[in-house]
């Protein structure tokens, strides 16, 4: 008796497909705790945005506040997205590249707030 092994279009062997999968789980995890310091970012931003806007500001102020303020959940929505669009390309370089953006989208805010020098300000 011989047996045939018929491979069907869509289908993977559940340890092919994990291996598949770890650029995305990888970048996921690193960023996850980027992301957390980028909510973190956009809460300090919208509390001090309370006081300013409190005092009295310029149009161009209020709107960069803004925008700096809801940061942080633009990044997670990024980081959803580049996550879910990874998952569905096929080919190792298209995985690997949406799991470096996967990486890049979730660090982002965090070392513009490193490299704009808020780390140093808000220190001293």
């Amino acid at each position: 008796m011989v047996e045939e092994y018929v491979e069907y279009a869509g289908r993977s062997e559940p340890r092919e497909r994990w291996l598949r999968a770890l650029p995305l789980i990888a970048a996921a995890l690193i960023g996850v705790p980027f992301l957390v310091l980028a909510i973190l970012f956009s809460l300090q931003i919208a509390q001090t945005a309370n006081y300013i806007f409190d005092l009295g500001t310029s149009a161009w102020m209020a709107t960069g506040l803004v925008l700096l303020s809801i940061s942080g959940g633009l990044c997670v929505i990024a980081y959803l997205a580049c996550l879910f669009i990874g998952s569905r390309r096929r080919t190792w370089k298209w995985r690997i590249w949406w799991a470096v953006a996967t990486f890049l989208v979730a660090a982002i805010l965090p070392l513009w707030w490193l490299f704009a020098g808020f780390f140093s300000s808000a220190q001293g």
